[in-house]
């Protein structure tokens, strides 16, 4: 927060004030965020309130929303304000609580906050919107500050309130993109954010199955399947110092792969939706693979004990 303050400042004497408008709104969320951090207090639906009320002071001030799905199925919703406003709120708000989800390894949601920004940057440039780019390179310069000093070791820690202000930053400079260049697809903006995405739908569905509440924490996410693969078939147990940046440095390089996809196809929303398809079944489909590879060299039958009778014979 520190970073993006300072940041937000140098673009507002740049005649660029958008990112420190959006900041200003994100309040009520980060400090609902931090009260969690700091007092153990505030409920998941207290924090997910703060995230859309925030969302909501933004639409209010920015007069900006998603106004359309890049689907000819859902476009209709879109013709309605208070519909698309509400959208816009649930998809701000589910964001910020995606990247707190992701961040369980040492530089994993910092460093997935750090190609998202690469890649909104990139694709600001490409449309000549430099305040996309200003308010990309605050939040990737901010994020990076900490980054340091996150990986590998983990001498600091974002924290929900951390979290909560990367995503929420990060999902406004989208949103602001898609409304200044309306040709930006809705489906190329979540393969940028495929990652969070993927991971909370996944933990959703993945809880549903189970008949648990949603915000029940479990240690099943793709990260952590990654964290114990590492352990089992490589390092060993009691190695998890290691485990932890190791595992990151493995994920990073792919979840950089639909960032690129979603930068390349901006602008081209049936590529777009497509390789957000594939992109969905390979994350699916590996881990299941690797939950599967995990449970049979954990649970291995034991050796079958002839009786001693048949032994003599």
């Amino acid at each position: 927060m520190a970073g993006m303050l300072s940041g937000a400042f140098v673009a507002y004497l740049m005649d660029q004030p958008l990112f420190a408008i959006l900041l200003l709104t994100s309040l009520p969320m980060f400090l609902t965020g931090l009260a969690e951090d700091l007092f153990r207090r505030v409920s998941s639906s207290a924090r997910y309130a703060a995230t859309a009320f925030s969302a909501l002071i933004a639409v209010w001030i920015l007069g900006i929303w998603i106004t359309t799905a890049d689907s000819y199925v859902l476009e209709w919703a879109f013709y309605f304000k208070a519909t698309a406003v509400v959208v816009t709120l649930f998809v701000v708000a589910s964001y910020c609580h995606a990247f707190n989800l992701i961040d369980g390894l040492n530089g994993l949601a910092s460093g997935t906050g750090l190609l998202i920004a690469a890649g909104l940057a990139a694709i600001g440039a490409i449309t000549g919107q430099q305040e996309i780019v200003t308010m990309s390179m605050i939040t990737a310069a901010s994020v990076a500050g900490f980054f340091v000093f996150n990986f590998p070791f983990g001498r600091i820690f974002l924290g929900d309130g951390g979290a909560y202000i990367i995503g929420y930053m990060l999902t406004w400079t989208a949103l602001v993109l898609m409304h200044r260049v309306p040709e930006t697809s809705t489906w190329a903006m979540f393969l940028i954010f495929f990652w969070p995405l993927a991971d909370t739908l996944f933990a959703i569905f993945r809880r549903k199955s189970r008949g648990v509440s949603l915000d029940t924490p479990d240690r099943l996410h793709f990260h952590q399947l990654v964290l114990r693969a590492l352990e089992i078939f490589f390092l060993g147990r009691n190695r998890r110092a290691t485990a932890n940046p190791l595992a990151t440095s493995v994920m990073l390089p792919v979840i950089s792969l639909p960032v690129i996809a979603g930068v390349v196809l901006w602008n081209n929303p049936l590529l777009s939706f497509l390789t957000l398809v594939v992109f969905g079944a390979a994350f699916v489909g590996a881990y299941r693979f690797g939950i599967t590879m995990a449970r049979n060299r954990v649970i291995r039958p034991k050796p079958r004990v002839e009786p001693e009778f048949k032994q003599a014979a």
